[in-house]
Parts: structure tokens; sequence; C-alpha cells
């Protein structure tokens, strides 16, 4: 039983006369784990955009270039990687705008909301990032499949439907992976705000302030 648990337990058992007391320390309590919550979030966004870049930037590939440049892929990428990042750069901005708030309230009314809002915009940005890859792939593997190249390597009689069918699986389970990851990395962090939210809206102070 955490700290939390402890003085829920401890708020109950007290008289009337003292409640309001252990309420306001129930409340303190809430919003400092709540704003400790938001604030991993955001960090951890920022690294899954800081991470990739700096790998990109210390692992480039000339062949990964070059068969970029040879499918006509270039400027695609290059738009693609922009407006990606400008729409994660907005999410960031949110997971900020967040924390400054939870930080800086201590009303409950606006605790509540914003841990609302938190969880929506977490759930966004999850499926953003998990929506990207099959558009990415798709475009890739369409290239790829009807480049010249491509279709010398291709055994005579191979079944085409099949291949497009394997690719399409493959996309499947790079898309899972990616969203067990996300429940795995996020899906702790939301419970636990989650949980928050539900002890402010038991204590019976907040009921009516949805």
């Amino acid at each position: 039983m955490d700290q939390l648990d402890l003085l829920k337990k401890d708020w109950k058992k007290q008289e009337d006369s003292f409640q309001k007391v252990s309420y306001d320390e129930l409340s303190k309590l809430i919003h400092k784990k709540s704003s400790s919550i938001v604030k991993w979030i955001f960090y951890i966004s920022i690294l899954e955009i800081v991470v990739p870049i700096i790998v990109l930037l210390f692992t480039g590939n000339d062949t990964t270039n070059k068969e970029i440049q040879r499918l006509g892929l270039s400027n695609f990428i290059n738009v693609f990687y922009i407006i990606t990042y400008i729409i994660l750069g907005y999410f960031i901005y949110r997971f900020y705008k967040n924390y400054k708030s939870i930080s800086a309230n201590s009303n409950s009314r606006i605790l509540i909301q914003n841990i609302i809002k938190t969880r929506k915009i977490v759930k966004y940005y999850i499926w953003f990032n998990i929506a990207i890859i099959p558009v990415l792939s798709s475009v890739v593997f369409y290239k790829a499949y009807n480049s010249t190249d491509f279709l010398e390597k291709i055994p005579n009689g191979t079944n085409m439907i099949i291949v497009w069918l394997l690719s399409l699986i493959l996309i499947v389970i790079v898309m899972a992976a990616l969203w067990l990851f996300y429940q795995l990395l996020y899906g702790i962090l939301l419970k636990r705000l989650n949980k928050n939210y539900k002890e402010l809206v038991n204590t019976g102070d907040c009921d009516d302030e949805l």
C-alpha cells in the first residue's frame, strides 16, 4: 500500500471536523503524483524524437540513401519526415502545457480536466505513431515492387499476390509490436494517472465537477 492509499484510508477514519484538512492533504498528494506522471510522459515523448535523430546522424547508411534515391522516394521521405516531426512537436507541446497547468494549479476541477486531456492526448499520440507505419511502408513497398530491379530479381512464376500478402502481414506485425511497446511504456503511466483521477472523484468533493 503506497502513501496515497494510506492517506486515503486515514482520511476515511477521521471525524467530520478533520475531513477538510485530510482532503486537502490528499488533494495535494494527488497533484504532486499527477504532475510527476505527466512530466515523465513529456520527457519520454522528447526522447522518442531525439534518440532516433541521433541514431540516424551517427549511423547514416549510404546504401539506404542510394536505394531511396533510386526508387525516387527522396522528396517523399523528406516531406514525410517534416510533417511527422511537426505533428510530434505539437504533441510534445500539449504534454508540456498539461504538465505546467497541473503544476501551477491546485484546483481539483482543473486537475481532473487535465488528467482527462492528458489521457486523450497520449492515446492520439500512440495511434498517430502506429498509423505512420502503414503509410510509409505502403509507399516504399509499392515503389519497390514496381521498380525494374526488383522485378528482375523475382523468380519467374512468383505469385505477386502472395508477396503483397506477406508484406501486409509484416506491416501488421510491426504495428502490433509497436502497440504493445506503447502499452508497456505509456500504459503504466496512464494507469497511475487514471488511479489519481478516480481518487479525486471518489472522495466525493469532486463528483459534480466533471
